[in-house]
């Protein structure tokens, strides 16, 4: 159920992205404000796309080894 959410989320997420880039780039001739938010998204799909990136559970700050 968790990850349903999280995918739609996601999808919300970058539709909004979308639109916006849509509007500042078509309607409103902002494009500044378009690559900003192109940037943002780009970002965010090469950071969810390479998983190495992500850390897969933090650490509560213990020493990796005893001195």
């Amino acid at each position: 159920m968790n990850l349903i959410v999280q995918v739609a989320a996601n999808v919300v997420l970058y539709g909004f992205f979308l639109w916006q880039a849509y509007e500042s780039l078509f309607v409103e001739h902002d494009y500044w404000f378009a690559f900003v938010v192109l940037f943002v998204l780009f970002v965010a799909v090469v950071t969810s796309l390479i998983p190495g990136i992500r850390a897969p559970r933090t650490s509560p700050g213990a020493y990796p080894f005893e001195d």
